[in-house]
């Protein structure tokens, strides 16, 4: 791998799969937190429906009858000699995140830009390493809440704010 930045070994706290118009998420929380970073953070991604919907297959180990795109691309790289070794979320420009797949077949390194929710889909297969650059994580990160140690929030408190989600679409918000 040659990038040359500081990265932030991360890993998939939460995905919400939201049923359109309803927004899907990904959220990434730091596997340490970085001295450079003095709270506790974060990394929302806004996704599409499918790629949260692959990711969480994935995550659950669920196979398919017929690959999904993202298994009949890590069935290629792997048929090709190929090995994801990591994946970076590198970059943010407003809403809108960059990532790199890096790939190593033999002794050589392969670097494929690619969405994020693209790379965490081949990664989750692959047990591959997700990483944020820290300049990422410090622009586009949020505060982590609750703090489990100190908020008192019950299972019930979580289903009822699940629930709420899964309701809510853009034109409750909408002006009158």
């Amino acid at each position: 791998m040659r990038y040359t930045g500081t990265m932030i070994l991360v890993r998939i706290d939460t995905l919400m799969v939201g049923i359109p118009p309803s927004p899907s998420v990904i959220i990434l929380r730091p596997m340490d937190e970085s001295p450079n970073i003095s709270e506790k953070r974060v990394l929302p991604i806004w996704i599409g429906p499918s790629e949260a919907a692959s990711i969480g297959v994935a995550l659950e180990g669920a196979q398919n009858q017929r690959p999904m795109t993202h298994d009949l691309l890590a069935t290629a790289i792997e048929a090709l000699d190929g090995e994801i070794d990591s994946i970076l979320i590198n970059r943010v420009d407003g809403s809108t995140f960059y990532a790199t797949v890096f790939l190593t077949q033999g002794d050589k390194t392969i670097e494929i830009d690619a969405r994020p929710s693209d790379s965490i889909a081949l990664a989750v297969r692959s047990m591959a390493n997700i990483y944020v650059d820290e300049q990422v994580m410090e622009d586009a990160s949020r505060p982590f809440l609750p703090n489990r140690e100190s908020a008192a929030i019950d299972e019930q408190d979580i289903e009822e704010f699940r629930a709420f989600l899964d309701s809510v679409s853009p034109e409750d918000f909408k002006s009158s």
